[in-house]
């Protein structure tokens, strides 16, 4: 079997498997095939992908529409893998759901399984896309695709959350469609006989695309992707869209979504700095991730939801990953996309097992885990300060390389202030975690539910363990097949 053939079926295989999980009505025949298609998808694109990233030929090319890099390989199987686990932990998910009478409609659950496995092929359609429109399409799918996702649960919350994200997201999608005729006008002055949006002819003729067109396209493109991503201060929709999906569809968002909208930046970036514009679209990045870690960090101090508090969290990550983006370097980009995703996993995951524990989501309510809980205590107490970048996970690396990065290119303040952001994020995140864990306060658990199975557990566990074996095998050469 061909390699473009493998290649084929890994994406499609998504799709029968949401056409199956669609057709039955019973939930756990519907998680069934949504697992067995996503680590089935994942698996076909580790056979394809992993000997690509080994080897010295920098693209993969399937056709004119698609095409894969190295960073695009190394986002795709990301991807996959957040979705695979994101999944399998939605299966048992929702069966302690169904003990509790929540959950009546079973093929509710089947239509969740279906959606998000028509949002896995089009966040990867996302990171294969040779074209500035078809990347455009492919953002505007994860949108759609995804808000059934935020309004599961069906009640006035997860409206008001839903016709937020699809209103301001669309919005955003707008000003993106706006900057990427501006890019293709820009190649019509002399460049690019009849203009193109094909990202290698854009990026080999960039010197000579129509500067003020060019730039004008990058602003529309920053601001429209910046919304989709959470990008301060466009973010308003994230908390919401985060707290109200199911805690494994939260997982799916803040670690999966998040990247698209930001890769999207990136591939607009990699056309503009090639050109005269180049140096001022990078500081334009850059200063918008250290506003964002900045404004993120500080929303942190004063949260009453455990899944709000994560989902800032998220800006915190999203507002590192811009100012990677900024500094010109993919590998640190990926790296902390990476780390991020893995934690955050982890993280959304324990929260659902908590929520359901302590039956609510308010910080306040939740008190004395470590005696009802201690499993989920300590997986709770290792994520946050995980996702804070303390040692010896791997996001301590990423974001010391990103600090070390900002210093070697004379951004000194830029520095000092992700260190500022950094550490009010880490006191905000230990002192909620640490009420959650010793507080004395009342607390309602739920008895039907035996959450001492390691099962409802093993997958935030493996992600924190993968975590800090990460902290010890990244290195700068590892990353370097990236650029």
């Amino acid at each position: 079997m061909s390699l473009e053939t493998i290649f084929w079926s890994a994406l499609l295989l998504p799709l029968l498997g949401a056409i199956c999980s669609g057709s039955v009505s019973k939930s756990s025949l519907g998680g069934i095939f949504a697992i067995v298609s996503s680590w089935g998808c994942l698996t076909l694109l580790t056979c394809v992908l992993v000997p690509f990233l080994q080897g010295t030929e920098p693209l993969l090319s399937l056709s004119n529409w698609i095409l894969c890099t190295k960073l695009s390989a190394a986002f795709l199987l990301l991807t996959a893998l957040v979705m695979a686990l994101a999944l399998t932990q939605s299966h048992i998910f929702f069966q302690n759901e169904f003990k509790e009478g929540k959950l009546p409609d079973q093929k509710h659950i089947c239509w969740y399984y279906a959606f998000s496995l028509l949002f896995l092929i089009s966040m990867m359609s996302v990171f294969v896309s040779e074209n500035l429109g078809t990347l455009w399409i492919g953002i505007e799918a994860t949108s759609l695709l995804s808000a059934g996702l935020v309004y599961f649960s069906r009640t006035k919350h997860a409206i008001e959350a839903t016709w937020k994200y699809l209103i301001i997201c669309s919005v955003g999608i707008a000003f993106a469609l706006l900057g990427t005729i501006f890019i293709f006008a820009s190649s019509q002055y002399g460049a690019i006989e009849g203009g193109s949006l094909c990202f290698a002819t854009l990026e080999a003729r960039a010197a000579m695309l129509q500067p003020l067109l060019l730039k004008l396209g990058f602003i529309f493109c920053l601001v429209g992707y910046g919304t989709k991503s959470g990008v301060f201060p466009l973010h308003s929709w994230l908390p919401d869209a985060h707290s109200e999906a199911p805690a494994p569809a939260s997982a799916m968002l803040s670690a999966s979504l998040l990247n698209c909208a930001l890769f999207a930046i990136f591939k607009v970036v990699s056309i503009t700095n090639l050109s005269t514009c180049g140096p001022s679209c990078y500081m334009a990045c850059l200063w918008a991730g250290v506003i964002t870690v900045l404004a993120a960090s500080l929303f942190l101090i004063k949260q009453h939801g455990l899944k709000r508090l994560w989902a800032y969290s998220s800006i915190e990550n999203v507002g590192l990953m811009m100012v990677a983006i900024g500094l010109g370097s993919a590998p640190l980009f990926f790296l902390q996309a990476l780390n991020h995703s893995i934690v955050k996993v982890s993280l959304f995951c324990t929260a659902g097992n908590i929520i359901q524990i302590c039956g609510t989501k308010e910080l306040s309510h939740i008190q004395g885990l470590l005696k009802i809980s201690p499993l989920n205590a300590v997986l709770l107490l290792l994520g946050g300060l995980a996702v804070t970048g303390t040692p010896p996970f791997g996001t301590f690396i990423s974001e010391w390389m990103l600090l070390a990065v900002s210093l070697e290119n004379h951004h000194a303040i830029v520095a000092v202030l992700i260190i500022v952001s950094l550490t009010i994020a880490f006191v905000a995140i230990v002192y909620h975690i640490g009420r959650m864990l010793i507080g004395s306060g009342q607390i309602v658990k739920l008895e039907k539910i035996n959450m001492t199975s390691i099962k409802y557990s093993a997958i935030p566990a493996l992600l924190i363990l993968i975590s800090v074996v990460l902290c010890f095998v990244v290195r700068p050469e590892i990353l370097g097949v990236l650029k």
